[in-house]
């Protein structure tokens, strides 16, 4: 910095006395207590395929048996954010099965598979 700088760090100008003043306020409620109702806590099947999926698409099937099972595992007993983890995956593969569900996804892929082989 030289001494030719003329930098300053003063109000400008007067603050509006009108103006409405905004504080920040800490939430009281864990991010967990927005699930406590039993529609939005995933299954174990949904924790575990989530989880299994995960571990299958890093490493391979035998990871997918260790992952589903451990995060199935995580997901009852741990209440920190790990456990918060598995239960966000359960909810996500859930949310995906209600969705292929609504779209019929087997049986579109069934008549996919079908209509190649018929020709």
């Amino acid at each position: 910095m030289t001494t030719d700088d003329k930098y300053s760090f003063e109000p400008v100008g007067t603050v509006d006395p009108s103006a409405p003043v905004v504080e920040a306020v800490p939430s009281t409620t864990s991010p967990e207590t927005y699930y406590d109702d039993e529609a939005e806590r995933p299954s174990d099947t949904a924790i575990m395929v989530g989880c299994g999926l995960m571990g299958c698409i890093i490493a391979g099937p035998f990871l997918a048996i260790i992952t589903a099972l451990g995060g199935k595992f995580v997901a009852d007993r741990n209440q920190g954010p790990i456990g918060d983890t598995t239960r966000a995956v359960g909810r996500i593969a859930s949310a995906a099965g209600k969705k292929a569900e609504e779209e019929r996804l087997l049986c579109k892929l069934k008549a996919s598979i079908y209509s190649i082989f018929s020709k």
